[in-house]
């Protein structure tokens, strides 16, 4: 027969256990900003935030890992490097800016 304290024990390394387990499987939060977010630039057009963007998105991709350790085979890109590299290209946060074109989604990581 197992002890009251013991049982407390078991009982809060279980539900500990199973919290981590849903964390662990839960898919990432993406930054929703990212993807609500439009960008302006005075004097420049659709075809040069493109070009600016997909650089910005390869200087921000970052190698991320599965649980087991693997690589992942699509990169992530960083919500905070991906911003600051739009900014230091002259882009900002608009209303009813340029946004990203379908098909483009990125994964967004921290």
């Amino acid at each position: 027969m197992m002890s009251t304290g013991l049982r407390g024990h078991r009982r809060a390394i279980t539900a500990l256990s199973l919290g981590l387990l849903a964390m662990a499987c839960a898919p990432a939060v993406p930054d929703e900003q990212i993807f609500t977010l439009t960008w302006g630039k005075l004097g420049r057009g659709y075809e040069a935030f493109v070009n600016d963007r997909n650089n910005c998105v390869q200087a921000a991709s970052v190698v991320t890992r599965d649980a087991s350790g693997r690589e992942q085979p699509m990169p992530a890109v960083s919500v905070s490097r991906f911003k600051s590299c739009m900014r230091s290209s002259g882009w900002e946060p608009v209303a009813g800016g340029y946004s990203a074109p379908l098909g483009y989604d990125v994964r967004i990581v921290q």
